[in-house]
């Protein structure tokens, strides 16, 4: 189980995971957690151990790399007896594509949404194709949307603290609300 002390160092690496532990000393203290370099290399082992870490990665600044193709495939199903044998397959093609940026069952007006990064336009269009044939007698509707992000990917979005979240929202609502 994780605690709040957990959560700042999980947020402190999702903003840089090669930080060394006197950088998140300084972060953790700045949030008024005062632990020793030990305590917050065993946290991280700990975190590592129990796989609520489990991978350092890197972040790439998209501008100086050649621009990809980002796609959300909106997808309607059918109603069918075979549906839930047949989910279990697009998981499998989707877990294993290595285009999907992020994919999940959704509640509302769409049955799923999946967001994918391609090298160029003929490829995303080639694996539309191939993907209404492969899962057509299930797929009711099918759309997908082109878009160019305003922000990069950010894992830190995903291990933000509420702290941190009230802290931005502060600093934004005051000025509007005259505060």
């Amino acid at each position: 189980m994780i605690d709040v002390i957990d959560e700042f160092i999980i947020s402190g690496l999702s903003k840089n995971c090669k930080q060394d532990t006197v950088e998140l000393w300084d972060y953790l203290k700045d949030h008024g957690y005062n632990l020793t370099e030990d305590e917050i290399e065993s946290r991280i082992t700990r975190l590592e151990e129990e796989k609520v870490i489990s991978h350092y990665t890197i972040s790439l600044d998209s501008s100086k790399i050649k621009r990809r193709i980002i796609r959300v495939a909106l997808v309607r199903f059918k109603v069918s007896q075979h549906l839930p044998k047949r989910i279990e397959g697009l998981k499998k093609y989707l877990a294993e594509a290595p285009f999907v940026l992020y994919c999940g069952r959704t509640r509302g007006g769409y049955d799923w949404i999946t967001i994918q990064c391609f090298l160029n336009e003929e490829i995303a269009d080639e694996e539309s194709d191939i993907y209404r044939n492969l899962f057509g007698d299930i797929i009711q509707s099918y759309e997908v949307y082109d878009f160019i992000p305003m922000k990069e990917l950010s894992t830190h979005a995903l291990a933000h603290t509420t702290e941190e979240y009230k802290k931005f929202l502060s600093e934004w609502i005051q000025p509007f609300l005259g505060r």
